[in-house]
Order: structure tokens, then sequence, then C-alpha cells
């Protein structure tokens, strides 16, 4: 039985030798042409040098004869037989050739013919050259342009045999890195000389890695954040404490009471809505309860929940198309994030404004379309606003910036998408959108 290693070898050897012939072979091919191009425009030169006058006599008081280049030059006159100037008088070409390239069999040789006639003197030039001596020129300097190439191919078959043994040599060393690998030294193994046969589990190792430590690395941008979120909200609360400590009236302590509440309900909410990210940051697992929702019930309950805070601020808050939808999705995390968009639509759409969702099916997606007549998001904001912590109007609209980043977590976990885009019906406000994957055993029933 071979051995793996000798098939590789083998095929890659025969593999090179197959590519570098045809490269050979087209290489040769264009040479030849080029070299004959390339004649082509010395005889046509010599013409043009000739008729430019720049010799007044060829023959025996022009060039000698036979050329080391081979060419053969002749000027006509009209209504002569012979040329008047031959550099070779034993081969005359016919002077009734067609103007331009020509071949013609001269004394059992060809010929290469370049044929320039000008009216104004009456003239006929006529320059040609020895097709085999073309063919020789242009064979050698193709033969010399293949030197590169068979001695590329002579190393690359040196060297298949040591990069093949090389690969297979470094399967020890990648199995003793995979042994270092730990949670304190997540480093990815070296994969590029292991073989084509283990790569992909390879790969698969260091994907594995990599998924760790984007986790890891999250986790820890997650607490750092929430760290750093977190400050304001204590110290409004260190700093509300104090207030009430040193409140001397009844007034005066309801006032700060009344703040501190105020503080407080934040500082839970921000809380809530960071367990509710991390919730959603993390990964699908079959604990988490997934079945097929209809999506009009998830909307129906979050309008009745949210009502009392539209009609609190005068906002219209309803609902237009309202169509079955079915999705396989957790109601819980889908509440969640529909929830987080109406919020955020409510908190933006200033008194007597109002705040429309929509629910229906596409092709493909269940879509839930919230419409608002905010102010919508300036045009340098729209790509960040699902950053963490991220507000567009942060010194006069309350929020924690992780509304929109907790919904875009949800979505996206559950293979749908989400976009928010300004309004262009000639009013202000935002359109938001969520579309997730449709049930395939969607009910008609209302």
């Amino acid at each position: 039985m071979r051995s793996l290693k000798s098939r590789i070898i083998r095929t890659l050897i025969v593999l090179f030798a197959v590519v570098g012939a045809a490269d050979a072979c087209a290489s040769y091919w264009f040479s030849m042409r080029h070299i004959d191009e390339l004649l082509d425009q010395h005889l046509q030169g010599a013409a043009v040098w000739l008729s430019a006058g720049k010799v007044g006599t060829i023959g025996t008081k022009g060039p000698p004869q036979h050329s080391i280049d081979g060419f053969v030059g002749q000027i006509w006159k009209q209504g002569l037989s012979v040329p008047t100037d031959n550099t070779d008088p034993e081969v005359t070409f016919d002077r009734d050739a067609s103007s331009g390239f020509s071949v013609e069999r001269i004394n059992g040789h060809r010929y290469r013919l370049y044929t320039l006639r000008k009216d104004a003197d009456g003239l006929t030039y006529q320059v040609g050259q020895p097709v085999s001596f073309r063919e020789q020129t242009a064979g050698r300097a193709a033969l010399e342009s293949l030197v590169p190439t068979v001695c590329l191919i002579l190393l690359v078959w040196i060297a298949i045999p040591l990069v093949v043994n090389a690969a297979f040599a470094s399967l020890r060393r990648a199995s003793a890195d995979a042994e270092t690998v730990g949670i304190g030294c997540l480093a990815r193994l070296d994969v590029s000389h292991v073989p084509a046969e283990v790569r992909p589990f390879a790969d698969s190792i260091n994907r594995m890695i990599a998924r760790l430590q984007a986790g890891i690395d999250g986790e820890k941008r997650f607490i750092a954040d929430a760290a750093h979120e977190l400050r304001t909200p204590i110290a409004a609360l260190q700093l509300g404490i104090d207030n009430l400590a040193n409140a001397h009236d009844p007034r005066s302590r309801g006032e700060r009471l009344r703040e501190l509440r105020e503080v407080a309900a934040r500082a839970a909410s921000m809380i809530r809505q960071l367990l509710e990210l991390a919730r959603a940051d993390a990964q699908r697992s079959p604990d988490v309860a997934v079945q097929v929702l209809d999506v009009r019930d998830t909307v129906r309950k979050l309008v009745a929940d949210l009502l009392p805070v539209a009609d609190q601020r005068s906002i219209d808050m309803g609902v237009k198309r309202f169509d079955a939808a079915l999705v396989d999705a957790n109601a819980e995390e889908l509440s969640i994030a529909v929830r987080n968009l109406i919020e955020n639509a409510l908190r933006y759409t200033p008194s007597n404004g109002w705040v429309d969702i929509d629910v229906f099916v596409d092709e493909t997606n269940a879509v839930i379309r919230i419409t608002d007549t905010g102010p919508g998001i300036p045009a340098d904001a729209i790509d960040r606003v699902f950053n963490r912590f991220f507000r567009v109007s942060a010194a006069t609209v309350e929020g924690s910036g992780l509304g929109l980043s907790i919904a875009k977590s949800v979505v996206t976990k559950h293979g749908g998408s989400i976009s928010l885009e300004n309004r262009r019906d000639g009013r202000s406000g935002l359109i938001a959108t969520i579309a997730l994957p449709s049930c395939s055993t969607v009910s008609v029933d209302v």
C-alpha cells in the first residue's frame, strides 16, 4: 500500500509537469509570433528607408549581397522589366506583387516580401527576407525563452518532496501547540504547514479558539462598559442620599426623595437592560424555549402595556396593517426586541405625535414595522445607533443607549435583520423594521 505522502508527491510532480509543459508551449508560440511581427516591422522599415532616398543606389555600391539578416532590396522603375537597383542579382521579386506583405517562392526558396509603391515618382520598392532565416531566428529566440520555465520546473520538482515532508513533520508541532491551549492561553494553532488531510480539523480548532476569544473579549467589554455606565447613576444615588440627609424641612426632603427615586428607577432600568443585553448576546442553547409564535400576539400585548405611556405623553399609538405572521422564536426575547423599538419611538416622538405599528409577511419574512413622527436620526449617526451606549440626544432624552443594541442582538440571533431609516414622505420621523424568517406553517386564522 503506497503512502499518502508518496501519492501527494507524485501527483504534484505530474501536475506541475503538465502545467509547465502547457506554459512552455504557450511561451514558445507567443515568442515565435512576436519575433515574426518584429521582423515584419523591420521589413517595412527597410522599405520606407529606401523610399525616403537615404541611399542613392544599392547593389554594387549599396549593402553587401546576402546581408547578415538575409535582406534583399530592390527598386523598380515604371516601364522596366528588371530592377534598377538590387542587392542580390540572383533574386528577382515579382514587381506586380500586392502592396504590403506577401510570400513568394524564388529559386526554390520562400521569401517574405514587403512592397511599397510611390505614385509620385513611379517607383516600386521591395524588401524581402528568406522565410527559413526568419524561422531560424524566431525558433532560436523562442527556445531561449523556455530556459527559465525549464529551470523552474526542475526546481519545483526538487522542492515538492521537501515541502511535503516538512508538512507531515509539522503534525507533531501542531499537536504540541494544541496541548498548550487553555483559558489563559488562546493562541491559534500554526497550521501553515499542516497537511491538507488534517487542515480541516486544525482549522475547526482555530475557529473554536476564535469563538472562545471573541466570547471572552465580549464579556470583558460588557463588564467594562457596564462598570463605566453604572458609575453615573451610582454617583447620582450617592449625591441624592447626601442631599436627602442635608434637607432641613419636610418640603425639601420630599423633593430630594422624589429625585432619589427617579435616579434609582433609572439605575434599575439600566441594570435590567444590561441583563437583557447579556442574555441577547448569549448563544442560543437547547434550554432556550423556541416555539411557533404569532407576531400579532406579541405586538398586541406590548401595545396594551405601553398604551398608558403613550397616553401620558399625548402620543397616538396604534396598529395599522395587522396580518398573520408566524415565526420560530423565543417569546420573551422577541418581546424584548420589539418593546425596545416601541419604547424608543415613544421616547423620541413629541407630544401630539403618533406611532404606527405594522405586522405583515413579505415573500420570505415576517415583518414588524414601527413608524413614528419624531425628529429622525442625523445621517452621520444612523450607522452608529446600534452601538452600545450610543444616544443621539443624550442631553435632552433619557435612556441608556442599550435598547437598539439589545434589539439587534435578539434579531440577529434569530436569523433576522433590523434596520432604521428616516421617513421620506415629507414628514420627519423614523421607520424601524424587523424582518424574521417566516415559519413554514403560517396560519391564516385571525
